[in-house]
């Protein structure tokens, strides 16, 4: 197995490798607006939900534009607008144009009218939602941590933990039990640049949860203070049910 050498890799060799691990990642395609009411839409790969209660997401934003000193539009919009944004859940109807909204435009060019997608009220925050998307988040700032050099496209970043104040969600990816059916959502994920995966057919499969208080664990192994096994077995079978409370997907 090789061993990476990061002493031999320039940032974005380091950056790129990372992004062509940590995969699948779901894409926040952002909202924001700037002082003058133009709509910004972005799409953010290194973003993740944090805690239930609070409801709470992280995102990962760049301090600079790759190609100029610039900061990042979502950045400085966000900044702008009192630490308001949404969080657009990136679908299959989203898909052909993520790489056009994440061009670096001018600041005055709306992403949305040009690859005509539809904006619409958000119910809390000021920032407008996609029509297109099935799924928003309307978020608001609580905190940011702001790590690396500030100067490099591949090292400075500003890690936002936003409250989600707001969810709406189109009755076309629930099911009858009014939970989010994932074989409706048609969600896609980046995987290393520049390719990308759909969750849906036989991508997706589903798994039961069997707590361990339901488990035979006569055939879980176990190892004594020096890590020796004290049973052997294959893996623990469930004693005929499975829990009625399972812990939270994270």
């Amino acid at each position: 197995m090789k061993v990476v050498d990061f002493s031999t890799m320039t940032p974005a060799q380091k950056q790129g490798l990372l992004s062509q691990l940590v995969v699948p990642r779901p894409i926040a395609m952002i909202t924001t607006i700037d002082e003058r009411g133009v709509l910004n839409v972005a799409p953010f790969s290194y973003y993740m939900p944090v805690s239930g209660d609070p409801p709470l997401i992280a995102v990962t934003i760049g301090a600079r534009h790759e190609a100029s000193p610039a900061p990042k539009d979502t950045w400085r919009n966000i900044q702008a607008s009192s630490g308001e944004f949404v969080v657009n859940m990136t679908t299959t109807a989203l898909a052909d144009h993520i790489e056009t909204v994440a061009r670096e435009y001018p600041s005055d060019v709306s992403e949305a009218d040009l690859v005509g997608w539809r904006s619409m009220s958000s119910q809390v925050v000021a920032v407008p939602s996609l029509a297109d998307s099935p799924a928003h988040l309307e978020c608001r700032v609580r905190e940011v941590l702001t790590r690396g050099d500030q100067s490099s496209c591949y090292s400075g970043v500003h890690i936002v933990l936003a409250e989600v104040v707001c969810i709406t969600v189109d009755e076309s990816i629930t099911g009858t039990d009014a939970r989010i059916d994932p074989t409706r959502v048609q969600a896609v994920g980046r995987m290393g640049f520049p390719w990308f995966v759909v969750a849906s057919g036989h991508s997706i499969f589903s798994l039961e949860r069997t707590a361990y208080a339901d488990l035979d664990t006569e055939s879980v192994p176990h190892v004594d203070g020096e890590g020796r096994a004290l049973v052997s077995g294959s893996a623990a079978t469930p004693r005929g049910r499975r829990s009625s409370v399972l812990s939270s997907d994270r």
